[in-house]
């Protein structure tokens, strides 16, 4: 436990909407308070939450000024007023929300409370004097500025990852693009023009290098500076995440509010090592489905847990296509699995969500056979064979 309850740092003020209202009234309290997220409510009872960012990816299914609040929402959990902060950051972290309602119950909602609220008041104390660098993810994927946003697009869905830095020839940050930016400028204008916008207006092509689409003067932070510092640029700024870069401006890693949040989401259960993060049309799947698609993930990792390492993080984005066979839905399966041994990425697509789960695992667990093999290790080069299909 960190010592701090949530009631300490939560805020009683925040913006809250009615289940079956149009999306287009949630869109204007966006436009106008800029909250981190509005609470939805079924009359006086809590149901969900809404962002910007569902409804960005709402846009690409239907149309929001005909849509309601009750098809873009998506579930996320209370937390007590009484309960350590650690608690939240922990379901922050599973829920990959930046907010969360607090409450008693469902029925009681007095309150959100944020993650930069939490960081700041983490970092007042001595997680805030440890080093950038000591925290930071190291293993950064970049891309040069003549690659096209078509290669950004395919190697942030390859490696499930939301942002990627831009480095000349020698490594050196020249520019940032973000999933967020580009489904707004690339894949939004794609669909149908809807009021407001203009009908015929020219689509920039996938084939654009990035260099014409890049943010420029990336905020930055240097690896010896204290995470607490980092904690304030973040907060000053708005943003979630910071390019690390040393003085010669060239990129040495990445620390993101997720990094943090993981850290001191540890503190809660010391013996969770690993942790899940559900995302996309996951939240659409039955609780059955979901419990069955955890269950598979905690035999994996009891499985490899001297593979593995001793922690990390499992995401998996599930999207659901329209397509069925014998009336189940095709299901996509992105799998990322980021532990102190190392980043592993697979992909399992085919009729049923559980399925390409299944898939995506035995995918990883391949490629962690295969990097045991390489590494001479003899313990595991049978089962390595077995899988191959070659025993």
């Amino acid at each position: 436990m960190v010592g701090i309850l949530v009631q300490e740092v939560m805020t009683d003020r925040f913006q809250k909407i009615d289940i079956a209202a149009p999306l287009s009234e949630a869109i204007g309290i966006f436009e106008k308070e800029d909250p981190d997220l509005i609470l939805v409510f079924d009359e006086n009872l809590y149901k969900g939450v809404l962002t910007q960012d569902l409804i960005i990816r709402s846009h690409l299914k239907w149309d929001p000024t005909k849509a309601k609040v009750k098809d873009v929402y998506k579930t996320a959990p209370v937390i007590k007023p009484d309960e350590d902060i650690s608690k939240a950051a922990k379901l922050m972290m599973e829920v990959d929300l930046r907010s969360l309602p607090v409450g008693e119950s469902k029925a009681e909602i007095i309150g959100v409370i944020n993650d930069i609220v939490v960081l700041e008041r983490v970092a007042e104390g001595d997680f805030g004097k440890k080093k950038v660098e000591e925290l930071m993810t190291k293993d950064v994927i970049t891309l040069k500025p003549d690659d096209s946003i078509a290669k950004a697009l395919a190697t942030m869905r390859d490696h499930a990852i939301s942002r990627i830095p831009i480095v000349d020839e020698e490594g050196k940050l020249e520019g940032l693009v973000t999933l967020h930016d580009l489904i707004i400028r690339f894949i939004k204008p794609r669909f149908r023009p809807k009021s407001g916008e203009f009908v015929g207006e020219r689509i920039p092509p996938f084939t654009m290098p990035l260099r014409d689409v890049m943010i420029r003067g990336v905020i930055t932070v240097l690896p010896d500076a204290e995470v607490r510092e980092a904690v304030a640029i973040l907060r000053d700024n708005n943003i979630d995440g910071l390019i690390v870069v040393n003085e010669n401006n060239k990129v040495l890693g990445i620390l993101t509010v997720k990094d943090l949040l993981l850290l001191i989401s540890k503190i809660t259960e010391k013996e969770a090592r690993f942790y899940l993060q559900l995302g996309g049309d996951a939240s659409a799947l039955s609780d059955f489905t979901k419990e069955r698609i955890i269950e598979g993930v905690r035999r994996f990792v009891d499985g490899y847990e001297d593979l593995l390492g001793q922690e990390g993080i499992i995401y998996i984005q599930i999207k659901r296509f329209n397509e069925k066979f014998r009336g189940v839905h095709l299901y996509q399966a992105r799998m990322r699995v980021v532990t102190d041994r190392g980043v592993f990425v697979a992909t399992g697509e085919t009729w049923g969500a559980l399925q390409a789960v299944h898939d995506a695992l035995r995918a990883i667990e391949r490629q962690l056979l295969q990097k045991a093999e390489l590494e001479k290790d003899t313990h595991y080069y049978k089962r390595f064979i077995e899988k191959l299909g070659l025993g």
